[in-house]
């Protein structure tokens, strides 16, 4: 997937009021760790099944159609055993939805993969924040800042927006 210069809407963004163009915020900067998940440009589902072998889980938390202005609502966790490592919120439009429906039909599928495969997608640069952890679901038992990019991915001329939050627990795997 070719980058894009595509900029991402604030809707259906419902994590932070500052993003960033890159991730450190005052004085604050992530580990070498995390920095490194943060600008990962491959596929992070590749990268976490790697490291976790048979361990490796996706856990889908809500798929659910929306209104006339987010069509699809969609957030998963990519575990490593029973710890959740990523979190994920995809928003689409509705409009993106209706010109691609199978969007819909992802189920247990991982996006990155399916968007991957299709030779019309670009992406655009990231932005960064860093999380409160009451700003994400119990279901990721965040207890700590967490550090999280999102960008826009672009199928021919319709958009979407991905929300990838790093948790601690991502420091324990492999």
């Amino acid at each position: 997937m070719a980058a894009s210069g595509q900029q991402l809407s604030d809707t259906g963004n419902r994590f932070a009021s500052r993003w960033l163009a890159e991730p450190r915020c005052a004085e604050l900067t992530p580990d070498t760790l995390i920095a490194s998940w943060l600008t990962e440009t491959g596929l992070l589902t590749r990268r976490l099944r790697t490291l976790c072998g048979d361990d490796f889980n996706m856990q889908v938390l809500r798929n659910a159609e929306g209104d006339d202005v987010i069509g699809l609502h969609r957030e998963v966790l990519l575990c490593c055993g029973p710890a959740p490592c990523i979190y994920a919120v995809t928003d689409v439009p509705a409009a993106t939805l209706r010109e691609h429906d199978w969007l819909a039909q992802l189920g247990d599928e991982p996006l990155g993969e399916t968007l991957q495969s299709r030779a019309d997608v670009t992406r655009s640069s990231f932005s960064y924040a860093l999380l409160q952890p009451e700003s994400l679901p119990a279901a990721a038992k965040a207890t700590t800042p967490a550090w999280a990019r999102r960008s826009a991915f672009q199928i021919g001329a319709a958009t979407l927006s991905v929300t990838e939050v790093f948790l601690a627990a991502l420091n324990d795997c492999g």
